[in-house]
């Protein structure tokens, strides 16, 4: 009796069963999904978008699964995800959510940033409200259309005005000038890197750096001359003595000042009594009034001093009374000699 073997179809059969548990373990390595389901507490969060998640997607801290998505539904116009955390991973009130993409097949998972211990423990049904979605493909070229528009008009418009030969020509003497700024700029660096010029001479002369150095040497030493107390600046500065002196006389100056506001003194009445004031106001106007008389010739002074008349016999009065004088002058003498002599004979 001849031994037979195992049939191909038999072994195309066991390939074929070992390939499909094998498809079976790595479809559930690539979804991560559990055979049983995770036992925690429940907790939500609320995103702008959770387009690609779908249930039972991974739910990562610091890339450590720590639960998975429940239930995906609208709350307003956000989407409100329900996920379930083990039971020993604590999340704080002040917890983030981030949906990101994992893998080739761009698979979603949500990672929570669980907060700070100080903060209070987020309760079983609380709500993450600090969250953020991942940016779609189509949104991103949304935004990036109206740029690539912007970069393809001002491309036309470099075309056009490169284009042809007045633009060629135009760019070529552009780029000319730019090479001839250069070489200029190579050239002034060098000059100046050989000592030429005013500013050449600044870098590169050493007397000048000399005269320099002394100049601040001498600066240096007025300045501790100073700061030791030598010199008149030097007295002023560290002198106790003139500071006191100072201090005491601007003390003395502030309070006279006082005494003068308080109307104290002479001064001090002088500017703040009111009386005082009226009067010297009375006065001048009485000066003024007196003054103004005498201009129109009012009163004896006036008079005086405004009526011609009596100048010219004033005037007459006075060389009268000169040659009277010079007479009498003239007479004194005689008389006085007769009274002597007269006298003398009585006396006999």
């Amino acid at each position: 009796m001849e031994k037979r073997g195992i049939s191909t179809e038999v072994k195309v059969g066991i390939f074929v069963f070992i390939g499909l548990i094998v498809l079976g373990y790595m479809t559930l390595r690539v979804e991560r999904i559990k055979l049983k389901t995770t036992d925690g507490y429940e907790i939500a969060a609320l995103f702008d978008s959770a387009s690609g998640l779908v249930k039972s997607s991974p739910i990562q801290i610091a890339g450590i699964e720590v639960g998975r998505v429940k239930d995906i539904r609208l709350s307003g116009n956000q989407a409100k995800v329900i996920m379930t955390i083990q039971k020993e991973v604590p999340i704080y009130a002040d917890a983030g959510a981030v949906l990101r993409t994992q893998g080739v097949l761009g698979d979603k998972y949500i990672e929570i940033y669980p907060g700070e211990e100080k903060s209070s423990r987020l309760p079983a049904g609380g709500v993450i409200k600090a969250t953020r979605s991942t940016i779609e493909l189509d949104h991103i070229l949304a935004k990036a259309m109206p740029v690539m528009d912007d970069i393809r008009s001002v491309t036309k418009s470099l075309s056009q005005v490169v284009g042809g030969d007045e633009g060629q020509n135009n760019l070529k003497e552009t780029f000319f000038n730019i090479k001839k700024s250069t070489e200029d700029i190579r050239s002034m660096t060098s000059g100046l890197s050989r000592g030429e010029g005013t500013i050449g001479k600044l870098i590169r002369e050493e007397a000048l750096y000399q005269d320099m150095r002394a100049t601040m040497s001498g600066l240096k030493e007025t300045v501790s001359q100073i700061q030791s107390g030598q010199g008149t600046i030097g007295k002023l500065v560290k002198d106790e003595e003139f500071f006191n002196e100072t201090k005491k006389a601007m003390t003395s100056l502030q309070n006279v000042a006082k005494k003068i506001d308080s109307g104290e003194g002479t001064l001090g009445k002088l500017i703040h009594d009111d009386s005082l004031y009226k009067e010297a106001k009375e006065t001048m106007a009485n000066l003024n009034q007196t003054t103004r008389k005498i201009n129109q010739g009012e009163g004896t002074l006036g008079k005086l001093i405004n009526d011609d008349k009596l100048y010219k016999e004033t005037n007459y009065t006075l060389r009268s009374v000169t040659k009277a004088t010079e007479g009498l002058t003239e007479q004194v003498p005689v008389s006085i000699l007769g009274t002597v002599i007269g006298t003398i004979l009585l006396s006999k």
